[in-house]
C-alpha cells in the first residue's frame, strides 16, 4: 500500500511517496448509504456512528451527498501538524461518503472511518470500538490544503497502524508538503512526527524535494519506519530557461524505531530535523 501525490506550482514540483509493506491489508469499504448496517457491529447503522462525529446529521437525497450535518462534535481535536484554525466547516456540512477500515489492535476490534467532505473543510478521522462507541476523532487539516490520500491507512502489526495525511501550501514560486504520520492504537490516535518536503524556484536556481517513508521488514512486532528526503537542485542561465551545470542530488535520512516499553515510536531524525528548520526559515 502507498500514496503518491504531486503538484506543480509555476513549474515547481514537490512530490511525496509513501511505500509501506504491511504484514496484512486492511479490508477497506467505501460507504455511500449511511442508513445501512455496519458490518460486525449489530444494531448500528453508519448514521449511528457518524452521529457521534457530527451534530444534526441526517441522510440526504442530493446527488453525490450521502448525508448533511450542521456542525462537528466537540470531541473533534487536531493532532500532529494539524490545527483547529484551519477547519472551516459551515452549515450544512455535506458528506459524500465514508472510507471504513476494520482493524484488530491490541487484541481488540476497532473501526477507523474517514468521512469525505464535499468542501474539504476538515480532514476527519474517527476510531470506533466493537460496539460502535466513539473512541477518538481527530482533524488532520493544518494548512491551506490538507487531506488523506487514497491509501491513508497501513496496518503495522498487532499493536497499531499508520495513518498518513498531507498538508500543503503554495505561492508563486514556492511550495511545500508537510506529511503527518499518525499512529492508531486501540485507545486512540497519537502523533508520530511530521516530514517536510519543500521546493523553490527563481530565475537562476531551482530545487525540489521528494519525501519517502518505508516500513522496514523484519524489525520486531512493529516495523521501523525509514524516511528520506531527496533534494534535486538545478541552475539556469540568465534567460531563466537554459539549464547549466549538472543536477545535484542530496539525500537526508532518518527513522522512527518502536519502543515496546513506551508503546510509541521514537524519532532518530537529526538530519531531517535540520533540513526542516532550514526549509521553514526559507519558505
Amino acid at each position: 500500500m502507498g500514496l503518491r501525490r504531486t503538484h506543480w506550482v509555476c513549474g515547481l514540483l514537490v512530490a511525496l511517496i509513501l511505500v509501506i509493506a504491511p504484514a496484512f491489508a486492511a479490508r477497506a469499504q467505501i460507504v455511500e448509504d449511511f442508513a445501512g448496517s455496519v458490518p460486525g457491529i449489530p444494531g448500528k447503522t453508519w448514521l449511528d456512528l457518524m452521529d457521534q462525529v457530527f451534530t444534526d446529521i441526517k441522510a440526504s437525497t442530493e446527488p453525490n451527498v450521502a448525508a448533511t450535518a450542521s456542525g462537528l462534535a466537540d470531541k473533534v481535536h487536531s493532532v500532529a501538524g494539524a490545527d483547529d484554525s484551519w477547519m472551516g466547516c459551515v452549515d450544512p456540512i455535506k458528506i459524500a461518503s465514508l472510507d471504513a477500515h476494520p482493524l484488530r489492535l491490541g487484541g481488540q476490534d476497532r473501526l477507523v472511518v474517514a468521512p469525505t467532505l464535499a468542501d474539504e473543510c476538515a480532514a476527519l478521522l474517527a476510531l470506533f470500538d466493537d460496539k460502535g462507541g466513539l473512541v477518538d476523532v481527530i482533524n488532520l487539516k493544518g494548512d491551506q490544503h490538507g487531506g488523506l490520500g487514497a491509501n491513508f491507512l497501513t496496518p503495522l502489526g498487532p499493536a497499531g497502524a499508520l495513518v498518513t495525511a498531507t498538508n500543503w501550501h503554495d505561492n508563486s514560486d514556492q511550495s511545500y508538503d508537510a506529511t503527518i504520520l499518525v499512529l492508531v492504537k486501540a485507545d486512540g490516535f497519537s502523533s508520530i512526527d511530521t516530514l517536510l518536503a519543500f521546493g523553490s524556484r527563481d530565475c537562476t536556481n531551482m530545487f525540489t524535494e521528494q519525501a519517502k517513508v518505508d516500513a522496514a521488514p523484519g524489525t520486531g512486532p512493529m516495523p521501523r519506519l525509514d524516511a528520506a528526503v531527496t533534494r534535486e537542485s538545478h541552475r539556469f542561465a540568465a534567460d531563466c530557461k537554459t539549464k547549466i551545470g549538472r543536477e545535484v542530488k542530496t539525500t537526508f535520512n532518518g527513522y522512527w524505531r518502536w519502543n515496546p516499553k513506551k508503546g510509541a515510536y521514537e524519532a532518530h531524525t537529526r538530519e531531517l530535523d535540520l533540513l526542516a528548520k532550514w526549509n521553514e526559515k526559507h519558505f
